[in-house]
């Protein structure tokens, strides 16, 4: 199945300068002086929110323009923030849902894991470990409830300018799938037949069995995607899913990947771009040579005020 490719480009989630709250955020985040692991129980996370909301008045506006363009576009990125403060970071993001450790990180999960570079590391659940290029995916689409949200914040780029994150919104891969068969496709996708296959990061779960599309009542297109997982269901239960189902998959995959509706930037130190998992797949290019690309994940549940 050959989908003609889309002539329509996409730009990169849009940007909120954060330099001028940089110092009020890591000040106020340096009194409170919290642990990550500290950090992990709601309360404790609202009452930072709370309390860096008070520190610094323009977080308040910041939120609020944050929320309006991730509910907009599916993405939204800041610059200059204090990535180096986790209190920072978990309190800011408390306003979009819930930070978890549950299901962040393998083998030990955490609430803010470190994605680099690690040549020991291998395996399907080590692949932010690695230094190729990721192809677009959803994260946690073996869980049986994935994270709505995901952050990911910049601590040190990639001098030679690989790592380029990418990312493509599920409304413009299935638009496009739908224009070239007028439906077909995006119709297979949403039959809950895909059996998801990996290590579940620890949780004892049976596999989930989930469609990689599903439409709301308001017609907004929601995703669960990782085509190596799919392709460890289709060859480890060969019965479950047909040929057609197959053969859609490889559609989506390779719309997925076109550069036509793929937005390509660069996280540079002190960026963090927050995604909704639910409706954007993200990727990066081939970190080059031996450059220690660092990045911090965070993953949320449920929806916080300002989503």
């Amino acid at each position: 199945m050959e989908p003609p490719r889309p002539t329509a480009g996409r730009s990169a989630p849009p940007a909120l300068d954060t330099h001028a709250s940089h110092d009020g955020l890591r000040e106020a985040a340096e009194r409170i002086g919290l642990t990550a692991a500290e950090l992990e129980a709601p309360t404790v996370q609202q009452a930072v929110l709370e309390e860096l909301t008070q520190a610094v008045p323009a977080l308040a506006d910041l939120i609020r323009q944050a929320g309006e363009q991730l509910d907009v576009h599916g993405a939204v990125r800041f610059t200059g923030l204090p990535v180096a403060s986790d209190v920072a970071l978990i309190g800011l993001l408390t306003a979009f849902g819930q930070p978890t450790s549950r299901g962040n990180g393998a083998p030990a999960e955490c609430l803010v894991y470190e994605v680099a570079p690690d040549d020991a590391a291998t395996g399907p659940t080590n692949l932010s470990k690695g230094r190729a290029a990721q192809k677009p995916h959803t994260d946690s689409p073996v869980q049986h409830r994935p994270h709505e949200f995901l952050a990911l914040a910049c601590v040190t780029g990639d001098p030679a300018g690989g790592g380029l994150s990418t990312v493509v919104r599920a409304d413009d891969v299935a638009a496009a799938l739908d224009e070239h068969d007028g439906g077909a496709t995006t119709a297979l996708l949403r039959e809950e037949t895909f059996l998801f296959l990996d290590t579940p990061l620890g949780l004892d779960e049976p596999p989930v069995i989930a469609p990689v599309l599903r439409r709301t009542s308001e017609g907004q297109w929601r995703v669960r995607f990782r085509h190596d997982a799919l392709v460890a269901g289709f060859q480890r239960h060969p019965d479950v899913a047909s040929d057609a189902h197959r053969e859609a998959v490889d559609a989506f995959t390779t719309m997925a990947t076109d550069p036509a509706l793929t937005a390509i930037f660069q996280l540079v130190p002190g960026d963090m771009v927050l995604l909704d998992n639910t409706r954007v797949m993200h990727g990066r290019t081939e970190i080059t040579g031996t450059a220690e690309r660092r990045l911090k994940r965070i993953k949320l549940f449920g929806q916080g005020t300002a989503a």
